[in-house]
């Protein structure tokens, strides 16, 4: 068992998977734009409904993070993963089915930005499943540690 107890990686998973949602939830902007400006096409319903379960998905998963449940934990990795096979398998003909394209590109041009952005996904999915994380969601403490105040039970 690990005696630290340290915040720092559930924190850091909840801010970056904070930073991924609002990735995609540019992308369902775009494509409900696209909704309202065009005529509606397929594409354009799955990319709002994709788009919008990640971002439910990862900002209410950083949200519950934060809040110490192990639902927030799995949102997060469920979110990370989901956009990580995103960015990876959606090539090709499937392509604006996932991300948003105008005039035929994508929004994110830079190959920096789109490896920064798979970093950041990567990021979250590891910084939420280290031992750290699970140790802080559990509140499991060494035995030389003492508790914190707002955690001692009265009498201490």
């Amino acid at each position: 068992m690990s005696t630290d107890q340290s915040s720092g990686t559930a924190i850091g998973a909840a801010v970056l998977a904070f930073l991924c949602g609002m990735r995609y939830l540019s992308e369902a902007g775009a494509f409900v734009m696209q909704l309202a400006v065009f005529e509606p096409e397929p594409r354009y319903f799955v990319g709002v409904a994709w788009n919008g379960l990640l971002v439910a998905t990862l900002f209410l998963g950083g949200v519950l993070l934060l809040m110490r449940k192990f639902l927030g934990r799995t949102l997060v990795v469920v979110g990370a993963a989901l956009a990580l096979a995103a960015s990876v398998l959606a090539n090709g003909d499937i392509r604006p089915y996932f991300f948003a394209e105008v005039d035929g590109e994508p929004l994110i041009t830079s190959d920096f930005a789109t490896f920064l952005l798979f970093g950041m996904a990567v990021a979250a999915l590891v910084l939420s499943v280290v031992r750290s994380t699970s140790d802080w969601l559990e509140g499991r403490r060494g035995p030389e540690e003492e508790p914190s105040k707002q955690d001692r039970l009265p009498g201490w």
